[in-house]
């Protein structure tokens, strides 16, 4: 296991990042989980805020999209001790690495300075709209003009995660030449829950996000890269008798991860294990 334990989850807007990271919290406090916090950290002010709202049976709200703060949670696991750097910022700074091609010098620290990524992609919002990979030939000029006034023919989001992994591996400085060992990559198919299905996390990435699948297979050698599933939430909180159930039951007792030898795992810190064992 490396020296450096720095995870960076990489959540673009909607993705589930704050949920997991409040439910995550969550766990630490009632030490229910296989990774246990070591101490209180110093501060958790963007974690805190996200757990209360759980805590109260609300839906978490998106972290600002200018805000920057970085959570150092102290942990152990199987005896070794680790700290866990989560950088928590607006998910819309994500959306913008591919958007305006152009990172600032706080995601090319993060990319430098973190040799494990956690990159969250919400399935159920991943659509196929026109899939290159899919298709027989380009897209046709007019079909191109089209894609403001009519969503159905815009381009699948697979290549916006493409572009955006490629920007930070140029910000990290990290060729493509041989296969990639660090920084290790775990893919989380967040909300798993919308899905209501028994398919694995793989095979949802894969008839999802064809061509994104095989970007990642061809440059990450694959004792470094994972894909597994998460419901961080567990259901919506749109309704009274959601709301009273973690009223009641508090969010420590929702949300599971999809593993290829057990597709409910409701120790979510495993999550954490998994990344540092990569």
């Amino acid at each position: 296991m490396e020296a450096n334990n720095s995870t960076l989850i990489i959540g673009p807007p909607k993705s589930g990042k704050t949920t997991f990271q409040a439910q995550l919290w969550a766990r630490f406090l009632e030490k229910s989980g296989k990774v246990k916090l070591r101490e209180m950290p110093d501060n958790i002010t963007g974690i805190e805020k996200a757990y209360e709202r759980l805590a109260s049976g609300e839906e978490t709200s998106a972290t600002p999209a200018e805000e920057n703060l970085n959570v150092v949670i102290p942990v152990i696991l199987d005896d070794k001790e680790f700290d866990l750097e989560f950088k928590d910022y607006g998910g819309e700074q994500v959306s913008r690495i591919t958007q305006l091609m152009e990172f600032d010098k706080n995601w090319e620290n993060r990319a430098k300075t973190n040799d494990r990524w956690v990159l969250f992609i919400r399935p159920g919002e991943i659509y196929p709209i026109y899939d290159l990979s899919q298709a027989g030939g380009a897209p046709s000029i007019n079909r191109l003009k089209d894609e403001e006034s009519n969503p159905s023919q815009k381009l699948s989001d697979q290549y916006h995660f493409i572009e955006l992994l490629q920007a930070l591996l140029y910000a990290r400085n990290t060729g493509v030449k041989s296969r990639i060992d660090t920084p290790k990559l775990l893919i989380v198919m967040t909300c798993w829950d919308e899905l209501k299905t028994t398919s694995s996390p793989h095979e949802i990435l894969r008839s999802k996000m064809p061509l994104f699948d095989h970007f990642v297979e061809s440059i990450w050698d694959k004792e470094s890269y994972k894909i597994i599933g998460l419901s961080a939430q567990e259901f919506p909180l749109d309704n009274p008798e959601a709301k009273n159930r973690y009223l009641e039951e508090m969010p420590e007792s929702f949300g599971y991860i999809v593993l290829d030898d057990n597709p409910k795992e409701t120790d979510i810190t495993r999550l954490i294990e998994i990344v540092l064992n990569l």
